[in-house]
């Protein structure tokens, strides 16, 4: 888990604010409700006197304000989509699906969602100052909502939960967000969590490496722990892709936002539909990778194919299309993109002109010039042979005669 250090600017800013003495708020009941806020929702999914965990649903390009809490340390954890966490000065995270990151008091933070199903858990831990969410230790600094700077409740719109939100976390039930197991339990012993990636203590204490570990604390699986209380409560949480589902670009603005972080080099760049995979896709895949340090794949998304394709296209929907590509090793990342003509390519080639790709890498059945003429930016292109009669269509036509 990363830890977020803060700037010495910031700390002068929290130190210098009033509100930072404000009285804490009256306790607030925010069990069993929803908050609508204007960059999506959240409701309190467990507390105790330790912890309290929201979970935040944030709608894609939408974000929360920057601010600080001055009583609490957040964990901010992700567990669907793709987050970028804005810091202070306009530095940033990227969080993909299970990391975390720790941000102390008096540490300025906001959160955007890159995809349209983002879905983040922010774990508070409570200090000795007070032992329930006081939503009103805020201070924003930077909002693209224009709301208070200081006031937590008039951005808020509280209502009951429909039937199909997933509310309180009760012990022993599994939760299930996108694909990623979710379930809370007593335990007295760490034997039988071998099958979660991620545990965290929520109450109870253990001793391992010379060190008492409380709540708010990561449990490695891998060491030996003596128990300090006669049982912990542990939230635990597996998803079979999870190692995986970094390798998704969902937006433009995530892609530049990687590149600037990463320093990729020798990056090779193609595109396609990847309806049904057949040893054609896979062998100019693996071609293409010999040939670059980073393939890109670009993906065609389920409007797109019907364009291109007709109304009965695509066969396998965009999250199959995906949990099939990420689990080739020679792809490194998979940018996810919406055509607006397919004709000029127009919405590709922004692409290539954010990546500037060392190498286009395309089928043979394709022409170095027609490709030049709609992406006059590539550099060089390679054509990679194609296999004959390896292709979704005929796999269509074979099956349906």
């Amino acid at each position: 888990m990363e830890i977020i250090i803060s700037e010495p600017e910031e700390q002068t800013i929290c130190n210098n604010s009033s509100i930072k003495l404000r009285q804490n708020s009256k306790k607030v009941n925010y069990l069993n409700k929803v908050n609508d806020k204007p960059w999506g929702k959240e409701y309190l999914a467990y507390q105790n006197e330790e912890i309290g965990i929201w979970i935040l649903h944030v709608s894609k390009d939408q974000e929360t304000s920057l601010h600080c809490h001055f009583k609490k340390d957040t964990i901010l954890m992700n567990i669907s989509g793709c987050f970028k966490i804005n810091l202070y000065d306009n530095k940033y995270k990227i969080l993909n699906l299970f990391d975390c990151i720790y941000v102390p008091r008096n540490t300025f933070h906001g959160i955007h969602s890159y995809s349209d199903n983002g879905i983040l858990m922010e774990i508070e831990v409570y200090s000795n100052q007070i032992q329930y969410t006081d939503k009103n230790d805020l201070l924003r600094i930077k909002d693209m909502y224009s709301r208070d700077k200081t006031n937590y409740e008039t951005s808020v719109k509280e209502r009951e939960p429909t039937e199909n939100e997933i509310m309180n976390f009760h012990f022993s039930n599994k939760y299930n967000f996108n694909n990623v197991d979710l379930l809370i339990l007593q335990v007295n012993t760490f034997s039988e969590l071998h099958n979660y990636d991620i545990v965290l203590i929520l109450s109870g204490c253990v001793f391992t490496d010379g060190k008492r570990i409380t709540s708010g604390s990561f449990i490695d699986l891998t060491k030996n722990y003596s128990f300090l209380t006669d049982v912990v409560s542990v939230l635990c949480l597996a998803s079979i892709n999870y190692k995986h589902l970094n390798k998704i670009i969902y937006s433009n603005t995530h892609l530049i936002d990687y590149l600037n972080l990463n320093n990729s080099k020798n990056i090779g760049l193609t595109s396609g539909c990847f309806d049904i995979l057949h040893e054609g896709h896979i062998t100019n895949l693996k071609r293409s990778k010999k040939e670059c340090d980073n393939l890109f794949v670009c993906l065609s998304s389920d409007n797109q194919i019907k364009q291109l394709k007709g109304v009965l296209r695509p066969i396998n929907n965009i999250n199959d299309r995906i949990n099939m590509l990420i689990n080739f090793d020679c792809i490194n990342k998979i940018i996810l993109y919406e055509e607006t003509d397919n004709v000029l390519e127009t919405e590709l080639d922004n692409i290539i002109n954010i990546v500037n790709p060392e190498t286009w890498f395309k089928g043979s059945d394709y022409t170095k010039e027609d490709i030049f003429k709609k992406h006059p930016s590539l550099k060089n292109i390679k054509l990679i042979d194609i296999i004959e009669g390896k292709s979704t269509t005929n796999i269509i036509n074979k099956i349906l005669s």
